[in-house]
């Protein structure tokens, strides 16, 4: 695995669940000049459309299109995604090598078992990667930040980013799963994320978190810990529904 330092990252459990909900944020990241990384913990090798060997083809274009810095699969079992000490390693290991001060994983409560188990493996390996003594032989970090983006499930975010700026961009690097979504005529068998209105789903869902803070469009967060603010006016700056200024 090539794993290169990192200012921020996302660990998701498959292949193109980085691009349906943190993608915009790493996107906006690295156009604000930071290092940003996805770390897939599997291939996607039970997915009902595609091969493992596409998705690899897919999640590289992808990759390219959100200008990353750094993606990384672990290739553990799709499907069978468990937070045992073992997986905790893998993870604690990566998180040493890359470095990043802001993590991104799963929601806690989710559809998807695999989700729910990154979350949870994540959960753990933040503080396990700052203990010296756990897995002795690399220099321990823990990042500064744990932060979960909302699944399939309602949840209250207690933190919106606006990326509005970049989410053409966001929904480009989604379309790169063409293995995954709607295709006319198509033989392969129906799936959730292939109903042909599935992507419009997707721009809805941003556009509803965008409009909490006054955007266009935004990708929710929740936090387990609190924020850290050091100056609360310019926190709450950028007015709500600002209007953009007409050209002359």
């Amino acid at each position: 695995m090539n794993i290169k330092p990192c200012d921020i990252a996302a660990f998701c459990a498959h292949p193109d669940d980085m691009e349906l909900n943190c993608g915009g944020t790493l996107c906006l990241s690295a156009r604000q000049g930071w290092k940003t990384g996805a770390v897939d913990l599997t291939r996607g090798e039970l997915s009902t459309r595609g091969t493992p060997e596409n998705r690899e083809k897919e999640a590289a274009a992808a990759a390219s299109v959100l200008g990353l810095s750094c993606r990384v699969n672990l290739g553990l079992p799709d499907g069978h995604l468990q937070d045992t000490d073992e997986n905790r390693k893998q993870i604690v290991r990566v998180l040493r090598l890359m470095r990043p001060r802001v993590v991104i994983a799963p929601p806690l409560k989710d559809h998807h078992a695999d989700h729910m188990a990154v979350a949870t493996i994540l959960s753990r390996s933040v503080y396990l990667a700052g203990v010296a003594k756990y897995l002795p032989g690399l220099e321990p970090w823990r990042p500064h930040a744990l932060l979960h983006y909302l699944g399939s499930r309602p949840a209250i975010p207690t933190l919106v980013v606006d990326i509005s700026s970049v989410f053409e961009i966001r929904m480009e690097a989604t379309r790169c799963y063409r293995s995954q979504f709607y295709q006319k005529n198509s033989s392969d068998a129906p799936t959730r994320i292939s109903h042909p209105q599935f992507l419009q789903a997707v721009e809805g869902r941003a556009r509803s978190f965008g409009a909490f803070i006054g955007a266009a469009f935004g990708e929710a967060y929740t936090v387990e810990e609190p924020v850290p603010v050091k100056d609360l006016v310019t926190l709450y700056s950028k007015e709500p529904w600002e209007h953009p200024r007409e050209k002359n």
